[in-house]
């Protein structure tokens, strides 16, 4: 699981059949690191990312993973102000998610991610390993 959820959180490529086994288009788009941060300092290249799973909670063929993402990225163009040139970075430390995986056939397949404060503040899987 935890493999899986890696793969398509720091998946460096567009959308396409490489993870198409692991979730859909919509969801990728909404929870893959390399859409969100693209937003802000464009196309990155991941140079650490790590996760922790603090708990594994199971309800059927579902499961709610809650895991904690230390993760550092930087952009693939140089920047400049007219005075200092160089690349942006991002860096992500003890970053709070929950992701949702259900089991279809033999692969977990992501429905959906919660981020940040949300995750943690309302899912015992945080509370319990506080």
């Amino acid at each position: 699981m935890k493999e899986t959820i890696e793969k398509v959180l720091f998946y460096e490529k567009s959308y396409d059949d490489e993870v198409s086994d692991y979730i859909d288009e919509k969801t990728f788009n909404e929870c893959n690191y390399e859409v969100f941060y693209s937003y802000f300092i464009g196309k990155v290249k991941f140079t650490k990312y790590e996760s922790e799973v603090k708990s594994i909670l199971r309800a059927g063929n579902n499961y709610t993973i809650c895991m904690v993402l230390n993760m550092e990225a930087k952009g693939t163009e140089l920047q400049s102000d007219g005075i200092d040139e160089g690349y942006d970075c991002v860096e992500g430390k003890d970053v709070p998610i929950e992701v949702i995986l259900k089991k279809e056939g033999k692969n977990y397949v992501i429905k959906g991610v919660t981020s940040l404060e949300e995750a943690q503040n309302e899912n015992e899987g945080f509370k319990k390993n506080k």
